[in-house]
């Protein structure tokens, strides 16, 4: 009874778990999906996808199963197809981790600066 259970816990533990990701499309040249794409908008999966639609035109924000060919983790690769020049990027470490970029710089430069104000406030 006991080798099942520590059979049945290593293979628990080795599964990987899906995430939320963003499930929509933004238009070209948007790096923010916040105004596209909402938490209500979602798939689950083992991987969150960005990249080119040629469907729409646009930027497909969704789920896979399956690791990229790289079996990267967490990058983009620099695609060129008839679309111009763009990235395919892959993410598995949090949930919506396929938002645009500029969201994330936005939000760490106002932590930044509400810091540094807090910082200076109470210095003076």
């Amino acid at each position: 009874m006991p080798l099942f259970i520590l059979i049945f816990t290593v293979t628990v533990t080795t599964e990987q778990v899906q995430i939320k990701c963003y499930n929509c499309v933004t238009p070209m040249g948007v790096d923010d999906a916040v105004e596209y794409c909402n938490a209500s908008l979602y798939c689950k999966g083992m991987y969150c996808t960005k990249g080119p639609d040629a469907l729409s035109n646009g930027i497909y924000h969704g789920c896979n199963d399956n690791p990229p060919l790289d079996k990267a983790g967490a990058s983009c690769k620099s695609v060129d197809n008839n679309m111009g020049s763009h990235s395919n990027c892959y993410c598995k470490n949090i949930d919506f981790c396929n938002e645009g970029h500029v969201a994330a710089n936005v939000l760490l430069l106002l932590i930044i600066v509400v810091l540094f104000y807090a910082l200076f406030i109470n210095t003076v």
